[in-house]
């Protein structure tokens, strides 16, 4: 059995070089080879080494053909399962909007009672910012569109304006792209 192509094919241009080969074949067959005297092409002898059996190309082109029907069937699986996880996140982010408000109310209030009394928390004290850790979230491979393009450009503008105000930067990576990017960049990974 042959595996499909690893490339592309554009299915235009493979049927518009299988017609040409067709006519070139069908006007070739009544055309007269030096030697030959009177005998068509298609009655002269052939060598082995470079017999063209037009079984074996409407088979390959066949073959091909399903292949590709097959990768796009597959291709609009995904897209209909990736689809319905952009349809359930949105529906728990909706979901979670009423807690998130409370909650943002009752912090709010918390920290607002806790300004008014002289309370020694380490947590609400304003302190010079000395280092920073950036947690950067990408992709493991390329398969999200331009998600891991638009995270490592804001992730290097945050890193240019940090170190615009004179502080030290390290960076926590999950996913393999912006791991590999900013490795190859020399950046503090941790």
């Amino acid at each position: 059995k042959r595996k499909a192509p690893s490339r592309p094919v554009d299915l235009r241009q493979m049927f518009r070089s299988f017609a040409l080969a067709l006519l070139v074949a069908s006007a070739s067959a009544f055309n007269m080879a030096p030697g030959m005297g009177h005998m068509p092409v298609a009655a002269r002898p052939v060598s082995q080494g470079n017999a063209v059996v037009m079984g074996d190309n409407i088979r390959e082109l066949r073959t091909r053909i399903a292949s590709i029907k097959n990768t796009q069937k597959i291709t609009s699986a995904m897209k209909l399962v990736a689809a319905a996880k952009v349809r359930r996140a949105q529906d728990a982010v909706i979901r979670s909007r009423p807690f998130s408000e409370n909650l943002e109310k009752v912090l709010g209030g918390l920290i607002e009672r806790l300004k008014n009394e002289p309370l020694d928390f380490p947590l609400l004290q304003e302190r010079e910012t000395n280092s920073v850790l950036l947690v950067v979230v990408s992709g493991e491979r390329g398969l999200c569109g331009g998600y891991n393009a638009q995270v490592i450009k804001k992730t290097q503008a945050r890193l240019d304006e940090l170190k615009e105000q004179g502080v030290s930067v390290k960076l926590l990576c999950v996913g393999r792209k912006a791991n590999v990017w900013f490795a190859r960049r020399g950046l503090d990974i941790v």
